[in-house]
């Protein structure tokens, strides 16, 4: 007898175990019993409807694999919201995208046993993910995920980046509840600030800057990941255990030293510790000259990495880690001391840091460091309020530019000049080819955060959670990183999601205001406005701040009763240095109020002015009432051209019957709707969540298939089944179906309801459809 062929592909592995399910035959084996033959039922209904296949049942758990990546998710949130009930059956349920081998009688490679560990880390009601396979949700806008961490499996060679499901009804796992065979990933590390022990209080400013000159240093290891300075300096003379901020961190090496200056003579001393066998792999003492600083920490950030190397396996490193610098130690010394004032961000230590960084470049005109510092300066007055914008981004421009004349090949200028092009060229292009120039030159959580900005204005979401998951990942102290995902779920409509992200944004920074009017939005458009309106009034500022009166503003025009004092003020500010945050409340409070052609004016204002605000103007859910509107269109073209919005998960506020040109606008967007997501394939779908998904009230779907279509919601719908059925019937993929079950596997719920439609459609029954294209075919 022949052994049957092996083959290898590509594809979607899922595993599945019911939690608690032995303890469950030992306390009620009855009980147990009913719950396997319900997982059975659910798991083999989902399975034929999303094209999976079931390869195993061992016990309470399963073995299934999809051709598709897209089909096991949405199959595995099916399986979840049936039985992830109150008296429904606990379920993990784990996912990953992989190369298989099949011998005909068995399943095996990495990609089984990826999904296996996977599996084995979840907890009940829980979808997990490889990194992979969430690549593959790409532009799946109804399937959200965030990022759990990067993880070494056991037994599997390369670190594998977890994700969770965190659609409507699942349960969504903390880094720490994460359990089964997996450690973290070995290729990470932390640095924490170097402990100045010199005599001079005042030279803390030198051992924070080497601290993040060797972070930067090792970020441009492309195999490591090193957690970001926000994150590392949130440690600074904090008493924590190291197994702890390797648990906060979730790296598994610690690098920690301290500095101690004495004349001219310098002493850093090091240790590398691996965290999961508390012990130091490395340890060393330098004792050199301040000249020699910045070959010693070009030495040191060598010597770690291959010490890191040494330990847990080949990864590249180039020869040079600190660039060379061209100016004096004394002058060197003196911009860390510029910077240390400036990242502190208040008024009075920005200044102090400028005027530092002003008397090194009249010194070293061919230092470009010191003048993206002063860039940096501007840049944060301008943003946190304390010069009006127009006037510091102008300041600040010239700074840049001499800073690229001097080395563009900087990762700090091609950020700068992406962040240039996206918020004041409106140049998606040269956006993205800054940043990619930015992380060929040194890997930075700068840069995923940027990248996930940029993708969010393009309406690319389920790409930008992928990037700021990142960052998160590498800094997840950052106020910033929590308010961009905090963002991203509001953009998305996901507002309870989004206030738990910026409420953590808050807490991290108590004294910035980055998430103040996002959080207060999305309280307003959860329909909870004396909840808003109590934020904004209590929120720590002066009461006669913008922010704090234009929020209040918003409410009260969300409830219909808009203050005139309030808007007064907020027009009157469009003078002021605050001009484009009054701009934009008023832009919001005319929209909510319906005054459409106040609204259009302020954005074209705006435009006029080129302000960044603008970049996100199409995604805002509070403007969808502008949206249609040609004159909001046509505006809004000017920023990236023409682009196609994204597919949101929309609420409804139209208010007004479709006239005759909206009519053949939707029935456009409802065509390429059923061609792209294919929603008829679901069994249950009913007017209402195909009128949700259009963003239309189901009476005006059902005026849109009547008067557009000519069709009701049935014909309609079941039209595409039959035509997916005419397709898939002379497929030789499908030939193992019965007629009924591929008219299954198309959408039909009913014997009955396929065969009358398909004959009154047709004029044949199936049989004889079949029978007549199989002959046709011969």
């Amino acid at each position: 007898m022949p052994s049957p062929k092996t083959e290898r592909r590509l594809a979607a592995v899922m595993f599945t175990d019911i939690v608690g399910y032995t303890a469950l035959m030992q306390a009620d084996e009855a009980k147990a019993a009913a719950q396997r033959r319900l997982h059975r039922s659910v798991f083999e209904q989902q399975h034929t409807r999303h094209q999976g296949r079931i390869l195993q049942y061992f016990g309470d758990g399963t073995l299934s694999v999809f051709q598709s990546g897209v089909e096991a998710v949405a199959c595995a949130i099916a399986i979840q919201k049936k039985l992830n009930q109150p008296e429904g059956i606990p379920l993990r349920i784990g996912l990953h995208l992989g190369d298989l081998v099949f011998d005909g009688t068995d399943i095996y490679g990495d990609g089984v046993n990826v999904a296996a560990r996977i599996e084995s880390m979840g907890v009940a009601g829980s979808i997990l993910l490889s990194g992979k396979l969430n690549d593959e949700l790409f532009n799946q806008q109804a399937i959200t995920t965030t990022a759990l961490g990067l993880f070494q499996l056991k037994n599997i060679s390369q670190s594998i980046a977890v994700f969770a499901v965190t659609n409507h009804g699942l349960t969504i796992p903390k880094r720490h509840e994460l359990r089964g065979k997996r450690t973290v990933a070995q290729h990470t590390l932390a640095v924490l600030p170097f402990v100045n022990r010199s005599a001079q209080q005042a030279l803390e400013y030198l051992s924070d800057g080497i601290t993040e000159d060797i972070i930067h240093a090792l970020s441009r290891v492309k195999a490591l990941k090193v957690s970001s300075r926000t994150s590392s300096f949130f440690y600074k003379n904090k008493q924590v255990p190291l197994s702890q901020i390797g648990q906060d961190l979730q790296v598994a090496h610690i690098l920690e030293g301290s500095v101690r200056v004495a004349g001219q003579r310098l002493r850093i001393t090091t240790t590398l510790v691996n965290i999961a066998q508390d012990e130091p792999i490395w340890s060393q003492t330098f004792n050199r000259s301040l000249d020699d600083i910045f070959a010693l920490q070009d030495e040191m950030s060598l010597l770690i990495a291959e010490r890191l190397r040494e330990h847990i396996g080949h990864f590249d490193i180039t020869g040079q880690l600190v660039p060379r610098l061209t100016v004096s130690v004394d002058q060197y010394q003196r911009y860390l001391q510029g910077r240390f004032h400036i990242l502190k961000m208040s008024e009075a230590e920005i200044v102090t840091g400028m005027a530092i960084l002003r008397e090194i470049v009249a010194q070293q005109p061919a230092f470009p460091l010191a003048y993206l510092g002063l860039h940096l300066g501007y840049t944060l007055l301008g943003v946190l309020g304390m010069m009006p914008a127009a006037e510091a981004f102008a300041a600040a421009q010239p700074l840049l530019e001499q800073a690229i004349a001097l080395d563009d090949n900087l990762a700090e200028v091609q950020l700068n000049l992406s962040y240039q092009s996206f918020l004041q060229d409106w140049d998606l292009p040269a956006t993205y080819r800054h940043l990619q120039r930015a992380f060929e030159l040194r890997p930075s959580v700068e840069y995923y955060q940027s990248m996930a900005s940029v993708l969010v204005a393009e309406g690319k979401l389920q790409a930008a959670h992928h990037y700021i998951d990142t960052a998160l990942q590498l800094d997840p102290f950052s106020a910033i990183n929590h308010h961009l995902k905090g963002f991203l779920f509001y953009i998305q409509e996901q507002y309870e999601h989004a206030i738990t992200c910026y409420r953590k944004s808050m807490a991290l920074k108590p004294d910035g205001q980055i998430s103040f009017n996002e959080l207060g939005q999305a309280l307003l458009l959860l329909g909870r406005q004396q909840e808003a309106l109590e934020f904004y009034r209590t929120l720590p500022l002066p009461d006669d701040d913008l922010l704090k009166l234009g929020g209040q503003t918003l409410v009260y025009a969300a409830q219909g009763a808009p203050t005139q004092e309030g808007i007064q003020s907020l027009e009157a500010a469009l003078e002021g240095p605050q001009m484009e945050r009054a701009l934009n409340l008023l832009l919001l409070i005319y929209s909510l109020q319906g005054d459409h052609p106040k609204a259009l004016d302020l954005l074209a204002q705006a435009i006029r002015m080129r302000l960044p605000m603008l970049v996100y103007t199409q995604l805002d859910p509070l403007l969808k009432s502008l949206r249609p509107l040609p004159r909001f269109q046509q505006l809004t073209q000017e920023i990236f051209g023409e682009y196609p919005l994204p597919e949101l998960p929309q609420r409804r506020y139209k208010k007004s019957l479709l006239a005759e040109d909206e009519i053949a606008s939707y029935r456009e967007r409802l065509t390429q709707l059923m061609d792209k997501e294919q929603l008829f394939l679901n069994p249950e779908l009913s007017l209402r969540e195909l009128a949700n998904a259009l963003d239309l009230p189901p009476n005006y779907l059902s005026q849109l298939l009547n008067e557009g279509f000519h069709q009701n919601f049935a014909e309609y719908i079941n039209t595409y089944r039959l035509t997916a059925f005419q397709a898939r019937v002379v497929d030789p993929k499908f030939q193992h179906l019965t007629l009924l079950g591929l008219a299954f596997e198309c959408g039909f719920n009913s014997k009955t309801t396929f065969n009358t439609f398909f004959k009154k459609t047709t004029g044949q029954t199936p049989a004889a459809y079949r029978k007549a294209m199989r002959n046709k075919n011969k």
